[in-house]
């Protein structure tokens, strides 16, 4: 496959055709290659890298690519309809930022192939935001499922820790109702 070309006044890494590309060879090693050039150092940095590190017995540490999205960076899609397989430890330096750009009236689908071995799942982390993560704990407590937040339940009011419901009946019979309200 051919590398991918830059485009450093719109800061686009171009991917040229559908096809298969590897990261290392035709991403990072083409853009080595187009720094040097002409004056392309003066374009913020689009990749950086680590891993390739010797651990003995013949293995070293996967290498990872890291698009510096964080800088404006988008790797933009071929003028063409089909499916691209990128293969390597492709990421965006900033995971909360677009790192894939469409291009208009084009449908290209991107499979990214990483390998198993690169990615390390954090234990204890949810991906929740701090809002989320708050009305998921008052949910956990609030149902009695929180070790050490005793529940208390009374016929007006469930309450635990600083979280406090509101319990009200109306009607009877058939019509009852019982209301519970954030307090």
């Amino acid at each position: 496959m051919p590398d991918v070309t830059f485009d450093g006044a719109n800061l686009h890494v171009n991917i040229p055709n559908i096809g298969s590309f590897d990261v290392q060879e035709n991403f990072y090693s083409a853009w080595k290659e187009w720094i040097a050039l002409s004056d392309n150092a003066k374009y913020p940095p689009v990749f950086d890298t680590t891993g390739g590190d010797d651990v003995g017995s013949g293995q070293k540490i996967a290498p990872y690519f890291f698009c510096r999205n964080d800088l404006g960076w988008r790797i933009k899609m071929p003028q063409q309809d089909g499916e691209i397989i990128v293969s390597g430890n492709l990421f965006p330096r900033s995971p909360s930022t677009t790192l894939f750009e469409q291009t208009s009236g084009f449908d290209a689908f991107l499979r990214l192939e990483v390998s198993t071995r690169a990615v390390v799942i954090e234990r204890d982390t949810s991906g929740l935001t701090t809002d989320e993560s708050s009305k998921l704990d008052e949910i956990h407590k609030i149902h009695g499922l929180s070790s050490g937040n005793d529940l208390t339940v009374t016929r007006t009011a469930r309450t635990v820790g600083d979280v406090s419901q509101v319990i009200t009946s109306t009607g009877e019979g058939d019509s009852a109702q019982t209301v519970i309200s954030r307090n």
